[in-house]
């Protein structure tokens, strides 16, 4: 199984549902790997066994005793993914070394992308979009481009409540909804219906 090209770092929350709904709009969306913050570690067992066997689950720190499949992994102190397969994948510190890019890189994107880098830790909630531009990219990087314009600056103020207030959003599209979740919900729209089977 090759390393994703969206790994969705899991939103911590008080709210059962939100893990529920995250987990659900996941699978929806395909999502390939999904990472599980360290403050949320407790639910590790819980979210392995209710994952189908094509999503990968990530630690963000190993956990004994925890019984993972080949393709699910942790990261390591030293800044690498290590699978319990044996594969493994470096997190990148700068465009053009290592591979993985941290979610901290998702906001300069469209530089990765010019480097040659195809793995990012994207928040679950922006997955569909992240995951739309990536497929774009090989295909009309001027394209993609196009859209990282209106991607960007919703990243750049997005905060954990915007990202959550998403997967709310997707529930029903009639209920009015701040401004950030609006834009970032149009700019899905118009992405995910075209661009994510690519």
């Amino acid at each position: 199984m090759a390393f994703p090209g969206i790994i969705s770092r899991l939103h911590p929350s008080p709210a059962p549902q939100d893990l529920a709904l995250q987990l659900q709009q996941g699978q929806h969306y395909r999502a390939e790997a999904f990472l599980l913050p360290a403050s949320m570690m407790g639910l590790a067992s819980e979210i392995s066994s209710a994952l189908p066997e094509r999503i990968s689950l990530y630690l963000n720190q190993e956990q004994a005793g925890l019984t993972l499949r080949g393709h699910d992994g942790a990261l390591h102190a030293d800044g690498t993914l290590k699978l319990h397969n044996g594969q493994h994948i470096e997190l990148a510190k700068a465009p053009g070394q290592g591979k993985l890019v941290p979610e901290s890189g998702l906001r300069e994107m469209g530089l990765w992308l010019e480097a040659g880098h195809n793995h990012f830790i994207c928040p679950a909630a922006l997955q569909p979009v992240a995951r739309a531009i990536l497929n774009i990219w090989p295909l009309d990087p001027y394209l993609a481009k196009h859209f990282l314009l209106s991607f960007t600056p919703l990243l750049e103020s997005a905060t954990e409540q915007d990202l959550l207030a998403v997967l709310t959003a997707r529930l029903d599209s009639a209920i009015p909804q701040p401004d950030w979740v609006e834009a970032y919900m149009k700019l899905e729209k118009r992405l995910h219906r075209t661009y994510l089977d690519h």
